[in-house]
């Protein structure tokens, strides 16, 4: 019996993406799900949008072949309580202009959210009402 190790028949796309504002309120964890496509290394990106449009933070990760792929955005002028929309895009290719594989937007408030208490965090594909177990796992 053969066991397949790539998901080689499944778009690339996020599968999941969560973000945690940690208590002190100017950095937000953030882990990000990939599907297991054998020889693909998709750019992403990650920012965080003031209330205005405006770019508060942002980071740009080439070429990760990690499934699950975890960092930091660290805040300029964090306003406790406020909403930023959160942009997150991933691309193909190493040039001016990659290719658009998927882009996901949401909103954030800023306000401290305990993982370890399971309450929800922000993001998209986590059903945040049947939170049982750790969500960064």
């Amino acid at each position: 019996m053969e066991i397949p190790l790539f998901q080689d028949d499944t778009p690339l796309r996020f599968e999941r993406i969560v973000l945690y504002p940690y208590p002190d309120l100017k950095r937000i964890w953030t882990r990000l799900w990939l599907p297991a496509i054998q020889d693909k290394a998709p750019n992403v990106e990650i920012a965080v949008l003031n209330a205005d449009g405006s770019e508060n933070t942002s980071v740009y990760m080439m070429a990760r072949s990690e499934q699950r792929i975890e960092t930091t955005l660290h805040l300029r002028n964090p306003s406790p309580g406020a909403t930023y929309r959160i942009v997150a895009e991933l691309t193909d290719g190493i040039s001016d202009k990659p290719a658009l594989l998927d882009r996901q937007e949401f909103d954030l408030v800023l306000e401290f959210r305990d993982p370890e208490a399971n309450e929800p965090g922000f993001g998209i594909g986590v059903d945040w009402s049947s939170l049982g177990s750790d969500p960064r796992a």
